[in-house]
């Protein structure tokens, strides 16, 4: 079973410097990332390992396809036991945090951007520490 990183933010500089510390801190060294949730429904529909489990780091504020529609369109697919998502976002709100906590596939809620220490953080979160245990 592998672990596929993915980003998924309209900022393509927030995109740049979480692909860095995503590097850096050996959580992935080749992220994927796309610019809103449309595009990352796409990729996931086409996705032909059956294995793969999806770390997701899913801004909320994104046009076509924000966060929240993303997480809304995901509830009924059959990849949905495979993803693993943190809500990465300059959100402030604790009503964001607490709505995000509210789906069963988001397991944290980061503010962005992350550095390496948000990233070894995520690392001990138990559902993605087992990719890192070998």
């Amino acid at each position: 079973m592998s672990l596929e990183v993915i980003i998924v933010d309209d900022d393509k500089i927030i995109i740049y410097l979480h692909k860095i510390m995503l590097a850096k801190s050996g959580l992935s060294a080749n992220p994927l990332a796309y610019l809103n949730g449309k595009e990352l429904i796409y990729h996931l529909n086409h996705e032909t390992m059956t294995d793969k489990r999806y770390l997701i780091l899913l801004d909320i504020n994104m046009p076509e396809m924000n966060g929240w529609e993303f997480l809304d369109a995901i509830i009924n697919k059959p990849f949905t036991d495979h993803i693993f998502v943190i809500m990465v976002t300059s959100s402030i709100d604790s009503i964001d945090k607490e709505k995000a906590l509210t789906y069963r596939n988001v397991i944290e809620f980061f503010e962005k951007p992350i550095d390496i220490e948000s990233c070894n953080r995520m690392k001990m979160i138990p559902a993605i520490a087992r990719f890192f245990n070998d």
